[in-house]
């Protein structure tokens, strides 16, 4: 009878403690403003800061815009080079990442050099985003993060090698494929490399792509606990516990496909970034189109194809196998440099287009580098991983 009685106590208990977890989530549901735009479908905007610690002082080395629209399901990236110009009235700023090192610096508050940062980027931005949200990640956060979710796959196409003695920085990789795990996945974020930090950009949109085709593995699913207990612990944010924890399981059933990789448009000059004013705000106004903005497209693709293979006739063969598919092929010819992979760029916003390029070549990583002023809708630079007959083989199969 005791244990009968025990047995009832104990299912007793369950409910309750079952019934209150069913309360605190749907209170926090409705109280909390991310999970309620989510729900909502309303577009989420943050900022990604990512700080070091040189000559001891904090520094914002990276810069990340994010945006999801959960309607669609899609995410927008934006990277902010770190040497982006950027000089407001009542400040001795030159570049953006001095933003968040000069107001935690003069008030020793991280929270406040965020918000500080998220103000600077919408001003870059010409105010036309608002930036409610930021997460702030320093390299030990990072590196615990990466080790929880169990490293980040990753090809590395071409050596890197980099040694700093004084800031005890060390990268060497060869090429080849690789598990990344917290420490070299910070050594490849870090890597600069003889294109600066535009290939620095480059290299931290694949690695972020990775790392996010990594969080859809279901068994990270019974280490979400111990993540949140990191990022609470380790990474300042304004985003509250729920918050998080709503994010992380709206992003699991996020598409690779739906995720746009753009940089902030501009031209190096000097030693800085200078911010391209036109094509920034196309690219915005694509990503979320300002009241009475119409946003059209042509019913031909305009498309130019470099061959940067090594193999004589691949840009005309691609070209003639564009055509039969309807694209408008503009020009095409031999690019300066050699490279591995096929780069296709779309210089429009428009990704869908892109994609479908890269179905008809059976190759081609996709970026958003957005420039309205060329006559051109996607660039192709035709990489050593470009096998023309089997892209014309995929087609004859689809047809």
């Amino acid at each position: 009878m005791g244990a009968f009685n025990l047995k009832l106590k104990f299912e007793h208990y369950f409910l309750i403690g079952l019934a209150a977890l069913i309360i605190a989530a749907i209170y926090f549901s409705w109280t909390s403003p991310l999970t309620r735009a989510i729900r909502n479908g309303e577009r989420i905007n943050g900022l990604i800061i990512g700080t070091d610690w040189v000559d001891h002082a904090r520094h914002s080395d990276t810069l990340i815009f994010v945006s999801y629209d959960p309607r669609l399901r899609f995410l927008d990236v934006i990277s902010i080079p770190r040497d982006t110009h950027f000089s407001p009235p009542g400040y001795n700023f030159r570049r953006i990442n001095e933003v968040y090192a000069y107001h935690y610096r003069t008030r020793k508050n991280d929270r406040l050099a965020c918000r500080e940062t998220c103000a600077a980027v919408e001003l870059l931005f010409q105010e036309k985003v608002a930036i409610p949200y930021f997460v702030r990640v320093d390299y030990a956060a990072f590196k615990k993060f990466i080790d929880l979710i169990g490293g980040v796959d990753m090809e590395i196409d071409e050596p890197m090698n980099y040694d700093d003695n004084f800031g005890n920085l060390h990268i060497h990789f060869e090429p080849g494929r690789y598990r990344l795990t917290g420490q070299r996945a910070l050594e490849y974020v870090r890597y600069r490399g003889p294109a600066g930090d535009i290939g620095r950009v480059f290299r931290q949109q694949r690695f972020l792509k990775a790392m996010l085709q990594r969080w859809k593995n279901p068994w990270l699913l019974f280490r979400i606990p111990r993540i949140l207990k990191v990022i609470a612990g380790e990474i300042d944010t304004n985003l509250t516990f729920w918050d998080m924890f709503s994010g992380m399981l709206e992003l699991k059933d996020l598409q690779t496909k739906n995720i746009r990789f753009a940089q902030l448009p501009g031209v190096p000059k000097s030693r800085y970034w200078e911010v391209d004013r036109e094509n920034s705000a196309g690219l915005l106004d694509k990503i979320i189109p300002s009241s009475g903005t119409v946003v059209s497209a042509g019913p031909r693709v305009r498309i130019e194809v470099w061959n940067a293979s090594g193999k004589n006739g691949l840009a005309e063969e691609v070209s003639w196998l564009l055509r039969r598919n309807n694209y408008d092929v503009i020009e095409w010819g031999t690019f300066s440099v050699r490279q591995k992979k096929t780069l296709i760029k779309d210089l429009t916003g428009d990704l869908r287009s892109a994609q479908k390029i890269s179905d008809i070549i059976s190759c081609g990583e996709v970026v958003t580098r957005y420039d309205a002023k060329r006559l051109i809708d996607l660039s192709i630079i035709l990489g050593e991983d470009c096998r023309i007959g089997n892209a014309e083989g995929a087609q004859k199969k689809k047809r």
